[in-house]
């Protein structure tokens, strides 16, 4: 969902809507929005919840928890990435959950994520921060502007 880190392990289970593919986030400068997920996605949260509600006791509203059922530290999550990243045989990239944000903000628009949305979605102020997130190859800004073209749009 391209969370930043603190909007992740604050997200209250309550504020989470199957029935809208949403999540209500309280994000930076104490402003809340909503931010959405697919069906890949909508699967695994459905899967998290039964392994969520299966834990003896959860101290914690969040929506994410630990083992132990208590809310997740920012240190913590960033020690999954760091597990992943290694798995994964990938210590030479730079990775961390800002750098997974990012990724997030680049392939929406690789796959059509208009910036002016993209800026609604990740909560930024100003549309020049969506435009600094978005890396174009010369192959996607070719396709871009040849599904978009004024002149080849025009309606006779």
């Amino acid at each position: 969902m391209g969370l930043r880190l603190n909007e992740l392990v604050t997200a209250k289970l309550k504020d989470l809507s199957f029935d809208n593919r949403s999540l209500k986030v309280h994000g930076k400068g104490a402003k809340d929005r909503f931010v959405y997920f697919g069906v890949r996605t909508y699967k695994t949260l459905r899967h998290w919840l039964k392994i969520r509600d299966k834990k003896s006791e959860v101290l914690d509203e969040t929506l994410f928890v630990t083992e132990r059922g208590e809310r997740l530290k920012k240190r913590y999550v960033q020690h999954i990435v760091t597990d992943l990243q290694e798995a994964a045989g990938l210590e030479e990239i730079k990775l961390s959950p800002h750098v997974l944000r990012h990724t997030v903000a680049t392939m929406a628009v690789k796959n059509g994520m208009d910036p002016f949305t993209l800026k609604r979605i990740f909560g930024w102020e100003q549309i020049e921060t969506a435009l600094r997130y978005i890396h174009l190859s010369e192959k996607s800004l070719e396709e871009s502007y040849k599904n978009s073209s004024p002149v080849d749009n025009l309606t006779t």
